[in-house]
């Protein structure tokens, strides 16, 4: 019996780590995008631990909540997502981040992708695209592994 009692808290341990959401920080400068994006993550079953609309807010959030991992926009005011994803990695090296944004400078993707962007995510924001949202959801996945 105690055996039995074993395996089954194992496999349901299993499940719970299988299904267990990740914690999310979501950085923009766009208050309504920000919120397109905290409404998927949410309705995906992630929490939002806060939102932030400069790199300034987004690294002291991060340094706050630690969440599982980050949206970032790169362009914004007062510090951009690039500057904020160097100092969120220099802080935690094992962070991870996805980066969400209408840029087009290949450079700077492949920049932010070099220095440790789990995923990059083009906006316009297509949240009724079943393509958009997978492809979301497997930036996410990579973020989590």
């Amino acid at each position: 019996m105690p055996k039995t009692i074993l395996i089954t808290t194992l496999i349901i341990i299993s499940i719970f780590r299988v299904l267990k959401m990740a914690s999310v920080v979501i950085v923009d400068d766009s208050v309504f995008l920000a919120d397109k994006i905290k409404a998927f993550l949410e309705a995906e079953g992630h929490e939002v631990l806060g939102v932030g609309e400069d790199g300034n807010e987004g690294f002291a959030l991060y340094k706050e909540h630690k969440p599982d991992f980050i949206t970032l926009d790169i362009t914004m005011p007062v510090r951009d997502g690039q500057e904020c994803l160097e100092d969120i990695l220099e802080y935690d090296e094992s962070a991870s981040a996805i980066v969400v944004s209408a840029i087009d400078d290949k450079a700077i993707i492949l920049d932010c992708m070099t220095t440790g962007a789990k995923g990059f995510i083009e906006k316009p924001l297509k949240f009724s695209n079943d393509d958009f949202c997978t492809v979301f959801r497997e930036a996410i996945e990579a973020a989590l592994h």
